[in-house]
């Protein structure tokens, strides 16, 4: 069985494989520019819808409350058919609301899942490239070529939204 040590390959500054780790090793030992493609994410807020839906259903509450207290009170027929109306578009416009959020979300993940293959490249990428702890180069071993920051910035920004890429490469700069 061969060892972990001759399957390294040699680092393209150095010419050596003793200080040779993978990027994912490299991380995990702290090289921060090391990191691999983040995981792309749609981050919708719900806040608003929920906060409107509990306030609608507070009041729906209130008005059924009133409704039955009413009740007992010989309260008017058309002020319990006013209160019933109320309550049930309260209910109504709740139940709307909580449908458009969801929706929203949905179309949140649809956004992310069709990100996913870049990401997928991207982190097939990472995986084969190699980081050198003497010279603290990384490198791909295929080309024998050393990589620049701005480099690994497109490979970890791959995954994201265009705007976010080039976003990326301009905090390097």
């Amino acid at each position: 069985m061969a060892s972990v040590e001759s399957q390294k390959p040699d680092c393209p500054v150095c010419h050596q494989a003793d200080q040779v780790k993978t990027l994912q090793a490299a991380y995990a030992s702290g090289v921060e520019r090391a990191a691999p493609p983040d995981m792309p994410t749609k981050h919708v807020s719900m806040m608003t819808f929920i906060s409107i839906g509990i306030v609608l259903i507070g009041v729906c509450v209130i008005l059924i409350l009133i409704l039955i207290g009413g009740l007992e009170n010989n309260f008017p027929f058309v002020a319990q058919l006013a209160l019933a109306v109320v309550t049930i578009l309260c209910i109504l416009t709740t139940l709307g609301l909580s449908y458009y959020a969801f929706q929203r979300v949905v179309r949140g993940d649809t956004e992310a899942s069709e990100q996913y293959p870049a990401w997928d490249e991207a982190m097939e990428t990472w995986r084969s490239l190699y980081y050198c702890s003497r010279d603290d180069v990384v490198f791909d071993p295929k080309a024998n070529k050393t990589l620049s920051n701005d480099q690994l910035a497109v490979i970890r920004a791959s995954g994201q939204p265009k705007g976010e890429v080039q976003s990326a490469l301009a905090r390097q700069h």
